[in-house]
């Protein structure tokens, strides 16, 4: 998958007051990498809350966990 192709999901940092898009094959890292240099390697940035809920929700019921 090129990264054209490469779904983004938003990241938020409550403390930076910033959101941004980041490619899904590399949100882990980015996320890592913001919180390592800005925050100590504190997890203050994260994928956006209502999306990892919405994705909890959506793999729970897959796995017939709902």
């Amino acid at each position: 998958m090129s990264s054209e192709e490469d779904p983004t999901v938003p990241v938020v940092c409550p403390e930076c007051e910033t959101t941004t898009r980041v490619a899904l094959s590399t949100v882990a890292e980015s996320i890592e990498r913001h919180n390592d240099q800005l925050h100590d390697g504190e997890d203050i940035a994260q994928v956006d809350p209502e999306l990892a809920e919405q994705l909890q929700d959506l793999v729970a019921k897959d796995l017939g966990l709902l």
